[in-house]
């Protein structure tokens, strides 16, 4: 596994952890952060690599600061 692949599965991890926490479907985050369920899936998978932009989207709906879907990394 890539270096790259190893960041994508820790954040998706998190979002993941973060959603499930708040009881939250990903059809709820869709509807909180405009995100499609596709991308959430491939997000929380860890196979797609996303904007900054969508870091704050998904931060948004899930009603958290950006830097909690970043923590695995401190």
């Amino acid at each position: 596994m890539t270096e790259k692949e190893k960041i994508l599965k820790k954040f998706g991890a998190s979002v993941k952890q973060i959603r499930k926490s708040k009881k939250m479907t990903m059809l709820d985050l869709e509807v909180a952060t405009g995100i499609s369920e596709g991308s959430l899936s491939k997000i929380e998978n860890g196979k797609k690599n996303l904007a900054l932009t969508t870091v704050v989207k998904l931060a948004e709906g899930l009603a958290v600061s950006p830097s909690k879907l970043l923590h695995p990394f401190d």
